[in-house]
């Protein structure tokens, strides 16, 4: 059954950075291609989050043939190569321990610079060492917990209708952003086909203080809006707020706007 289309893919190639819109992309096993493939750490391994650091919404990168291509909001670039990145150790996302590649010093430098403390940029390297706690097999990238987050355009509307402030989908940072289904349709889906990709929906993702952040200028909303509308009139069984639901690939291929959604179960 079709339940309506793909209208936005969005790529984060280093994590709680800018995102990046594409018309078209590849779904590998552990998301988007090129999708939280890179992460900022502390020097420790332990992960950086836009939730307290605000100033990661400063950063925009895109992939490269060899790396990545970075830019602060201050003009200043940095082109990172898969070369740099030589020594691996452990690193930390949400209690989930995995192994990942540290850059290079000089880009460490710049990095650190830029947040005025010790910083390193982590790269997964080719092939991810880090699995899904619920699906063991499977890999992922440094995202929070699963590949990929659809959001739904319907749902978004029913928020902003009970939200007392305007508000943007570039707060809910998704991979997918959908219409023409009806709201909060994506919670009750379990098993769903774009293009040439099929997803398990594996469950409703609840959402933190990071949705009241401004997606260009960082700043954290004065009411913490829309985190309270989503708490207030949007909570799970559970009391938590959610928006938007987490998807787990079961194979690789490539999806574009303008896919159907097609409800398999």
């Amino acid at each position: 059954m079709t339940q309506g289309s793909l209208q936005q893919i969005h790529l984060y190639p280093i994590k709680s950075t800018q995102e990046v819109s594409v018309g078209k992309a590849l779904v590998q096993p552990y998301g988007l291609e090129f999708d939280r493939t890179f992460m900022l750490s502390e020097a420790d391994g332990t992960f950086i989050s836009a939730r307290k650091d605000g100033e990661l919404f400063a950063f925009s990168a895109l992939p490269t043939a060899q790396g990545l291509w970075v830019q602060h909001a201050d003009g200043s670039t940095l082109d990172v190569r898969y070369t740099d990145f030589r020594r691996q150790h452990s690193c930390e996302v949400w209690g989930n321990h995995f192994a990942s590649l540290i850059a290079d010093e000089d880009t460490n430098r710049w990095f650190s610079d830029k947040l005025q403390r010790a910083v390193q940029l982590r790269w997964l390297g080719f092939q991810s060492q880090r699995r899904i706690k619920r699906y063991p097999q499977q890999a992922l990238s440094f995202a929070d917990g699963y590949p990929l987050l659809l959001t739904n355009l319907q749902s978004f509307a029913a928020v902003q209708q009970q939200c007392p402030t305007a508000i943007e989908m570039a707060q809910f940072r998704a991979n997918l952003v959908i219409d023409h289904a009806p709201a909060f349709s994506e919670n009750r889906w379990k098993q769903i086909q774009i293009g040439e990709v099929r997803f398990i929906n594996a469950k409703p993702c609840i959402r933190c203080v990071l949705t009241a952040r401004n997606a260009q200028t960082a700043e954290l909303h004065a009411k913490m809006e829309p985190f309270r509308t989503l708490k207030k009139h949007f909570a799970d069984d559970n009391g938590q707020p959610v928006f938007g639901t987490n998807l787990v690939p079961l194979n690789s291929g490539i999806i574009k706007v303008g896919d159907p959604l097609l409800v398999l179960e």
